[in-house]
C-alpha cells in the first residue's frame, strides 16, 4: 500500500512537472491556435524625397505558423511609377481586420520603395520577428521600416 501511494505520488509530480513546463512554453511563444486578427501597418523611409516625402511600399507583410503558412496582412505588386503612395494601411488610420486560419509564431515583412526615375529602389524591411502577443513589431532594413500594431488576435 505504501509503494502504491509513492507511485501516485511520483505520477502526480511528473504531471504538474509536465504541465508547468507547458504553460511557461505556451506563455513565451503566446500561440494563438488561429481566429481573427486586428491590426494597422505603418510604412516609413526616411530618405524619400519626392514631392510629397511619403513612401510608395510595394511587397507583402505576413504572419507566419510553425510550419511555414502564412496569412497575408497586406501585399502589392510593384507597379514602378504606379506603385501608390501609403504611409499607413488601413488609410483612414483605424485598424484592419482578416481571420488567420493557422496559430502564428511569426510576424514578417518583405517590403520595398518604389524611386522610380529617381534612384534606386529602397528596402524598409526585409525579415521576421518572433511573435508574442498584441503589441507593435518594428521590421527594419537600410531603408526604413514597417511596423505591425497588432491589437488583438484570436
Amino acid at each position: 500500500m505504501l509503494h502504491n501511494s509513492a507511485r501516485r505520488l511520483t505520477v502526480l509530480a511528473s504531471t504538474v512537472l509536465l504541465l508547468a513546463g507547458v504553460v511557461s512554453v505556451g506563455a513565451a511563444q503566446a500561440q494563438v491556435p488561429g481566429g481573427p486578427i486586428t491590426y494597422s501597418i505603418d510604412f516609413s523611409n526616411p530618405r524619400e524625397s519626392d514631392d510629397n516625402n511619403l513612401p510608395e511600399p510595394y511587397g507583402e507583410v505576413t504572419v507566419r505558423a510553425p510550419w511555414g503558412q502564412q496569412t497575408a496582412l497586406w501585399e502589392h505588386p510593384d507597379r514602378d511609377i504606379n506603385t501608390p503612395t501609403l504611409p499607413r494601411y488601413p488609410l483612414n488610420g483605424g485598424a484592419e481586420h482578416r481571420y488567420v486560419p493557422h496559430p502564428v509564431t511569426e510576424v514578417c515583412a518583405f517590403v520595398g520603395e518604389d524611386d522610380t526615375g529617381i534612384n534606386d529602389d529602397d528596402i524598409l524591411a526585409d525579415g521576421c520577428l518572433p511573435y508574442t502577443g498584441p503589441g507593435r513589431y518594428t521590421i527594419s532594413a537600410e531603408g526604413g521600416s514597417v511596423t505591425l500594431s497588432i491589437y488583438d488576435f484570436g
